[in-house]
């Protein structure tokens, strides 16, 4: 299901969808080429279905992963940034 998704596995689903490799992929989040594999594998699993298609370009998003791209990452950088700017001090008591 959906909601039972683990959102740190979103990370490297836009990583690969932006870079179209996992090798870029993994490079560009300072990770290891399996990392990427297994929580890409992990997502898919999840979700109950395939997000990519091996192309002699590179991967290539299926349809319903670019939904999930274009629906997810808004809302999903709005978390980290809410996140990041979170200051305990100002939390009214």
């Amino acid at each position: 299901m959906l909601t039972e998704v683990n959102l740190n596995l979103y990370k490297y689903f836009f990583a690969v969808i932006e870079e179209h490799s996992v090798s870029k992929a993994a490079e560009k989040l300072c990770v290891s080429q399996p990392t990427v594999s297994y929580n890409i594998h992990e997502l898919q699993r999840a979700l109950q279905e395939d997000l990519f298609i091996m192309e002699r370009s590179g991967l290539v998003p299926l349809p319903r992963a670019v939904i999930l791209y274009r629906s997810v990452k808004p809302v999903y950088n709005q978390l980290i940034k809410t996140i990041q700017d979170f200051d305990a001090s100002k939390v009214i008591r």
